[in-house]
């Protein structure tokens, strides 16, 4: 007891793992006189020119106190109601999901580089691969990808490696976030990227026949779209066909997949999405999931891996690694990404949400989140408060105010909800548009006080 308290007077334990005295033998033991003398390879020109300037040291308990302190100046979040979706979709995570995940073997899933000491990650891998290709529609899924923007520019690279072609039509309706990622992507790639133009919550198809060429690589489009918007995949599809382009179709509402037609029968060829609604809760913003779904002639321009089933000596079921086409596994200039990992808890929350609600349950929550969408748009407007173009949504749309847009998200803000998005963050000429999301948290009393604090203004 006594050596023991001895030991934490001399260190922070939970920080610094040793003592000075353990340090000196360390030191003697490798034949090195002092830490410094490690960094001698260190050019001096790069090195510190004088110790970090760092308070003194405090107990486990004050710096706890201190952190606590500070935590207290913020709002606890989780008890609002969301209003705002835009790319992150709060939904009900059911507690046997979150019990699942939470085992502790499912912790240290990591890169299944030893199918014989990886069969349970490798048989998520797989089983998350089968509900993607059924929702999807799609021949094969590499169903791991750091989130739904990388996913996007890795899918416009694979465009580009199967055309050969220079040129992306990218959706203004796709989330602007994506955008920055698919150019930040492409930088290096001396590509041409023009924005479709949208009108009433919906890409101009008449603007895409003038902008697409035979020297288009391919037409990336959301749906829905940023704006909640349910594009006419299958037109979009049928005119990028027409002059040898690649269809690209981006599934952020993940949940969107158990009622729209399926991908594959829209016309796409490569479907990339994010998972997040299926099981992830928000994580203030990640870590989160992304996929990408092909066409299986396309599957060796898959970047990432994708998990394949087999027997094993003995006649036994087992999973393997069928693809793994990125730099860690093959050479570098066979390979068609640098991804070096997957979010493998992520897949074990995905495969435990959709076995738990399955096709049924997923099917019933697609329309609930529709119908209690509508339900809002509806009397929003009939307050007479709000105005705006009538297009196909989801569970996300947006209307114009006559109001101060920053009034009503105070009051709403100041009534418990995350208010609605300020649609000018992102398109400033949209001012006073708001955008609403509303998911199965909202009850129907939670939609109606919304709509009359809307009234009381």
């Amino acid at each position: 007891m006594q050596r023991g308290m001895k030991n934490t007077e001399k260190s922070s334990l939970r920080y610094i793992p040793n003592t000075k005295e353990q340090q000196e033998e360390m030191l003697k033991e490798i034949g090195v006189p002092s830490f410094g003398h490690l960094l001698n390879s260190i050019p001096v020109g790069i090195r510190l020119k004088s110790d970090l300037k760092i308070p003194d040291k405090i107990s486990e308990q004050e710096l706890f106190e201190k952190i606590h302190k500070i935590s207290q100046k913020n709002l606890n979040f989780i008890d609002f109601k969301p209003l705002i979706g835009a790319g992150s979709y709060r939904h009900y995570i059911p507690e046997v999901v979150r019990t699942v995940v939470s085992y502790s073997e499912f912790y240290t899933a990591y890169t299944p580089y030893q199918p014989e000491i990886s069969q349970g990650t490798l048989q998520t891998m797989f089983e998350v691969q089968t509900h993607l290709t059924r929702l999807t529609g799609m021949d094969v899924v590499m169903p791991s990808i750091y989130d739904g923007a990388s996913a996007t520019a890795e899918s416009v690279l694979m465009a580009l490696r199967i055309n050969n072609k220079k040129k992306v039509l990218l959706s203004s309706l796709l989330h602007p976030h994506y955008k920055e990622t698919v150019k930040t992507y492409t930088k290096s790639h001396w590509i041409e990227i023009i924005e479709m133009p949208q009108k009433e919550g919906s890409i101009e198809t008449e603007e895409l026949k003038k902008l697409i060429d035979s020297d288009t690589a391919c037409v990336v489009v959301q749906n829905p779209n940023f704006f909640g918007g349910i594009e006419n995949i299958e037109l979009i599809s049928n005119i990028a066909h027409e002059n040898g382009a690649i269809v690209i179709l981006i599934v952020i509402e993940s949940l969107s997949l158990a009622l729209l037609k399926s991908c594959k029968k829209t016309g796409a060829d490569i479907v990339a999405g994010e998972t997040q609604s299926l099981g992830m809760d928000l994580n203030f913003g990640g870590p989160y999931n992304g996929f990408i779904a092909s066409k299986e002639n396309y599957i060796r321009q898959i970047p990432g891996r994708i998990a394949g089933e087999t027997t094993d000596v003995e006649g036994n079921r087992a999973f393997v690694m069928a693809l793994r086409a990125r730099e860690q596994d093959i050479r570098r200039e066979k390979a068609t990404s640098n991804l070096c990992s997957n979010h493998a808890l992520n897949l074990f929350a995905i495969n435990a949400y959709i076995s738990l609600l399955g096709k049924e349950g997923l099917y019933r929550l697609a329309v609930l989140n529709t119908k209690s969408a509508h339900y809002l748009r509806s009397k929003l407007i009939e307050t007479g408060k709000f105005y705006g173009d009538d297009y196909p949504f989801f569970n996300e749309f947006v209307l114009r105010t006559k109001d101060d847009p920053k009034l009503i998200r105070e009051k709403l803000f100041k009534a418990g909800f995350l208010p609605p998005l300020k649609v000018s963050d992102f398109f400033p000429a949209l001012e006073n548009n708001l955008l609403f999301a509303v998911t199965e948290t909202l009850s129907k009393e939670d939609l109606d006080k919304v709509v009359d604090i809307i009234r009381s203004l």
